[in-house]
């Protein structure tokens, strides 16, 4: 017989043997799913925590522990589009903090309006930190350039 209450997840046992890595409470709590945004922070040894990731989910356990693209599932296997995070798979003196910044519920009044309310609050935490240049490694969902276009037209400008 089964026991609801223990979490086999691997990279949720591959964390909790981690001492540099920091995860919000509420997002473990698997039996009770937090919709939201998070924010993933670094802080290395005589420098600032600073804030490499922002993202969105109905489910914000299942974005980091989802074997196939979550966040801490990546860092485990030091897979991680962003690399400092797999750096801190390894190195202690890397700290990771996962946190909820804000819970985002569902209101049911209206599909679209429920989901644009989710992508509303990722885009002002966005904002909030590439206006201090932290969260650089993310552009909004449908963009179409690549950075090197993006680059391309910028040489373009300076040259007109």
């Amino acid at each position: 017989m089964e026991n609801n209450n223990t979490n086999e997840n691997h990279s949720v046992k591959w964390l909790h043997a981690k001492e540099n890595i920091f995860i919000d409470e509420k997002i473990l709590d698997w039996h009770n799913i937090v919709r939201g945004i998070y924010g993933i922070f670094i802080k290395c040894i005589g420098e600032n925590k600073k804030c490499v990731y922002v993202g969105r989910s109905i489910s914000i356990y299942d974005r980091m522990f989802n074997s196939e693209n979550g966040h801490i599932a990546k860092m485990k296997e030091k897979e991680h589009f962003i690399s400092e995070l797999n750096k801190a798979s390894e190195d202690s003196q890397i700290k990771v903090f996962i946190e909820i910044l804000e819970e985002v519920d569902f209101e049911f009044d209206d599909y679209h309006k429920d989901m644009q309310r989710l992508a509303s609050a990722e885009n002002y935490y966005i904002d909030r930190y590439q206006s201090r240049n932290q969260s650089l490694n993310q552009v909004p969902e449908g963009t179409k350039m690549t950075k090197e276009e993006w680059e391309v037209r910028k040489n373009a400008s300076y040259n007109l």
